[in-house]
Formats: C-alpha cells, sequence, structure tokens
C-alpha cells in the first residue's frame, strides 16, 4: 500500500460544504430581513412616542408655572433638525429629545392641544418625511405589523 502525503479537501466534500452554506442562507436571510424591518418599526413607534411625551410633559410643566400652552401642531411632515434655534420651547424640547438619534433626528408630524378634550392628539415619526417607503411610527395607537406602518400616510392618524 502507498501511503499519500497530500493533505485537504476533496473537490466533492468543498461542493457539500458550499451547497449547505447556500441552503441555510436561503433560508435565513428572509427572515433576517423581517427582523430588520420589526426593529424599524420598533425605532419609529419608540421615537412617535418620544415626541408626544416630550410634548405632553413641557406643556405641563409650562401649565404647572402658571403660562398657557398652546401645545404643538406640525401638520406637515417637519424636519426636527430645523428645530435646534427655535424659539419655541416646546419645538426646542422636541429637538432636544431627538437629537441624540444624529443624523436620523427624523421627521415629525404633531397634533398635540391641551385643551380638555383634546382626543386626537398624536405624533407620528419617520426617518425622513419625503419618502414614500419609509415606515412610519405613531403614538397612540401604533401600527402593530410591518405592512400597515409601511403602508401608512405620513400626517393622517391610522
Amino acid at each position: 500500500m502507498r501511503k499519500s502525503n497530500k493533505k485537504g479537501f476533496t473537490l466533492v466534500e468543498l461542493v457539500v460544504v458550499i451547497a449547505i452554506i447556500g441552503v441555510l442562507a436561503a433560508i435565513l436571510i428572509p427572515t433576517m430581513m423581517n427582523y430588520v424591518k420589526k426593529a424599524r418599526l420598533k425605532t419609529a413607534n419608540s421615537n412617535a412616542k418620544l415626541v408626544f411625551t416630550t410634548v405632553n410633559n413641557k406643556c405641563a410643566d409650562i401649565v404647572a408655572d402658571g403660562d398657557a400652552c398652546d401645545g404643538l401642531s406640525w401638520t406637515s411632515p417637519t424636519d426636527v433638525s430645523t428645530k435646534s434655534g427655535s424659539a419655541d420651547v416646546v419645538e426646542k424640547a422636541v429637538y432636544e429629545a431627538l437629537k441624540d438619534n444624529g443624523d436620523g433626528i427624523g421627521w415629525a408630524i404633531v397634533s398635540y392641544s391641551t385643551a380638555d378634550n383634546a382626543e386626537g392628539n398624536y405624533a407620528q415619526w419617520q426617518t425622513n418625511g419625503t419618502v414614500a417607503d419609509q415606515i412610519t411610527g405613531q403614538f397612540p395607537d401604533p401600527a402593530k405589523e410591518v405592512a400597515d406602518a409601511e403602508a401608512a400616510n405620513f400626517g393622517t392618524k391610522f
């Protein structure tokens, strides 16, 4: 018998490993894409809640100091980054709450009134207010499914 000094994998072994990796990738990639979309939806809903809560808390502080708070009404998509030097304390508070997002500070729509019958209060948020395929987050009553958030019309309450 001859003893072989050749070391390594055969071509058949390499093809089998590549085929297994291909099958695993075909299964995992769609699943991972769904996780990414769900994470984006949770981020959008969380940022919308942050905007809503910030406006609510700032208005409560103003009223507690004995002043009147008109709330906030951004009825069209508003680039939050433009509010860094705003004279309005509520707008400035929204900027301060979201500024840690960096370039992803985002766009917001807010309808918040301090009136007793203000049932229509809500906030929406998305990364870019001009792109149609964005995921829109909302608070209260956020979208639970990614498809609903993608189909939402930014500026119209769900």
